[in-house]
């Protein structure tokens, strides 16, 4: 009696020491669940960095045509004539999504005596449905 209740001991504790396979697919299913949540977040993440580059991108075009002007007297007519101001190259007129920055000279009354003023305004057309980005933001 007592070699039989030992057997059967042995044999449940056997049989119980290695996960089911049903236990793993849970456990998998479960990690793949987690890895596409936290993926989702990552994308969003990683395209909310692409925009704050673009905003800063522009800015720093934005002051290759001020100096541009500054040095020349006029505004600048293509993107590629302020390539020498920019600290990337030519590699700065492009937007994280490698397309190329659009500048457009507008005109606006000066607060203070209403004189018109130029001011280069620089866009970028995200991929898909997105906004177009623009900077001064106004």
């Amino acid at each position: 009696m007592m070699l039989t209740t030992v057997q059967s001991v042995r044999r449940s504790a056997t049989r119980r020491a290695a996960f089911t396979l049903l236990e793993v697919l849970v456990v998998v299913a479960i990690l793949v669940i987690l890895a596409g949540v936290a993926s989702i977040s990552i994308f969003r993440y990683m395209e909310d960095a692409k925009v704050g580059r673009a905003k800063s991108d522009m800015r720093v075009i934005e002051q290759a045509y001020k100096k541009f002007y500054t040095e020349n007297g006029e505004w600048p007519m293509q993107i590629d004539a302020i390539v020498p101001f920019l600290e990337q190259g030519q590699q700065g007129t492009l937007d994280p999504w490698q397309q190329r920055y659009t500048v457009e000279m507008v005109e606006y009354a000066n607060e203070g005596d209403g004189q018109l003023i130029q001011r280069p305004i620089v866009r970028c057309q995200p991929p898909g449905n997105k906004p177009m980005i623009q900077w001064p933001d106004k």
